[in-house]
């Protein structure tokens, strides 16, 4: 009887263990269930994203990668990771241009102001959109230039296509009946500007104030009156300009004295100031 009883308890016991571990088996197969169902969903769902569709119709542009950055060109079997630009579709009714201001013009650059775009032989107006607050990195590759990315907004303009290359004008300042002379003409000495007037007694050297400038002509304040005719590139003509040209930059006690003591018979090139 006692053995009986005996065989009895560890049977028991035994098919307690049994049904314990089948449990513990049964709870570690349905997690693992439970994550292999996660992972069939989300190739699932991998699979549905991998079918992309356009949102809209237009012109489909592949992103190209540079050649220092580690992202692949998109092509044939090449491996993508998540969020990385695949397609861009651009809206040509909304078309801008990304232009560097340099950080010495930056400061008067406002948005809205008025911005001349030039294609080829077309001429289409524009605004400031957008300025940057802070500059793109400068290297040897941008000549070390320190400039601000600027967004200039276009109006809806058939022919228009991403990456065409034009030419932008920013209008600064507008001046009005404004004396002005060819940046040629104008040597600067220390912190002075002088220019090259053509007189009864000669050439002579006139210091001057200057205005706004462009590429070709600056606006002068001061110094010079209307049909002044000025010497264009002085230092290839006149011997004194050559001179103040070649002097380091120091005080102005070092520079020529009075402009009537110096003379020259060159008065080729000359040019008279002209008017805006």
């Amino acid at each position: 009887m006692t053995l009986d009883n005996y065989k009895k308890k560890k049977s028991v016991q035994e098919f307690k263990s049994a049904l314990e571990a089948a449990k513990a088996r049964l709870a570690a197969e349905e997690v693992s269930l439970r994550l292999e169902k996660d992972r069939l969903d989300r190739e699932r769902e991998q699979l549905v994203n991998c079918v992309i569709k356009s949102p809209a119709a237009g012109m489909v542009i592949f992103p190209s990668a540079a050649e220092w950055k580690d992202t692949p060109d998109i092509e044939e079997g090449a491996v993508v990771r998540e969020q990385q630009t695949l397609l861009m579709i651009p809206d040509l009714t909304k078309m801008q241009v990304k232009v560097g201001i340099h950080e010495s013009k930056v400061d008067r650059v406002q948005i809205g102001m008025v911005a001349t775009v030039r294609l080829q032989n077309e001429v289409i107006p524009g605004a400031v959109d957008s300025i940057a607050e802070v500059t793109r990195p400068a290297g040897w590759w941008t000549g070390n230039m320190v400039k601000y990315d600027t967004i200039i907004k276009l109006p809806p303009r058939p022919g228009l296509k991403p990456g065409m290359s034009v030419v932008v004008d920013v209008v600064l300042a507008q001046h009005i009946d404004a004396l002005k002379i060819p940046v040629a003409a104008i040597v600067q000495s220390n912190d002075e500007y002088l220019c090259w007037v053509k007189s009864p007694s000669g050439i002579r050297r006139r210091p001057i104030q200057l205005g706004d400038s462009n590429d070709e002509f600056t606006v002068v304040a001061t110094g010079l009156k209307r049909g002044n005719e000025v010497v264009l590139n002085p230092m290839a003509y006149v011997d004194e300009a050559q001179q103040i040209a070649a002097r380091p930059v120091g005080p102005k006690s070092e520079q020529l004295s009075d402009p009537e003591a110096a003379e020259t018979e060159s008065t080729s090139d000359a040019e008279p100031a002209t008017q805006s």
